[in-house]
């Protein structure tokens, strides 16, 4: 009976050991080196609207992963001057908090979204209402700071949206 036993359980160890699932989690945390190829932040934003659905290739410098979910992570670039939000789709199942302060770089598909002037104009009374409530504030005012830019942007570029650029991002690795 502990012969069998022994023989089930060396079976098993075989099993999830070559089990392609772990393989991919240890492929994710590979490290990688710069390549001709791997874009920057900044050259992702400057080719996003053009390229909406397309893949790219980038690095950056993981500033922040959601607590929540861990389904999202902002990475900003080497001057600290752009970001960008990354989901966690494709095999990435989601970020772990201690990449904050790692450089990865990602694979994955530009994505837009838009917001219309009507929900902007929701989105700043919400903001005017907690600045009344909470007799203003630091959050509040830079809140406003930012409809105010989505504005200028909109006469700017004369469209009656305002365009976020985020990445779906399908793999990541470290960067060396």
């Amino acid at each position: 009976m502990k012969k069998l036993l022994f023989v089930a359980f060396a079976a098993l160890s075989v099993l999830v050991s070559c089990n392609p699932a772990n393989k991919k989690q240890e492929n994710k945390q590979e490290v990688v080196k710069e390549t001709p190829t791997m874009k920057s932040i900044a050259q992702i934003m400057e080719m996003a609207e053009q390229n909406v659905g397309k893949e790219v290739f980038f690095k950056g410098m993981v500033q922040h992963v959601c607590a929540h979910s861990g389904r999202r992570a902002f990475l900003v670039d080497e001057t600290g001057k752009f970001s960008m939000r990354v989901e966690a789709k494709g095999e990435i199942n989601g970020f772990n908090r201690e990449l904050s302060g790692s450089t990865i770089a990602v694979k994955g598909t530009i994505a837009e979204q838009r917001l219309t002037e009507e929900e902007i104009n929701t989105y700043e009374s919400r903001v005017k209402a907690k600045e009344d409530a909470e007799q203003g504030g630091e959050h509040c005012s830079a809140e406003m700071t930012n409809i105010t830019k989505m504005r200028d942007w909109m006469k700017e570029n004369k469209k009656n949206y305002y365009s976020i650029y985020f990445v779906n991002g399908t793999s990541y690795e470290m960067v060396e």
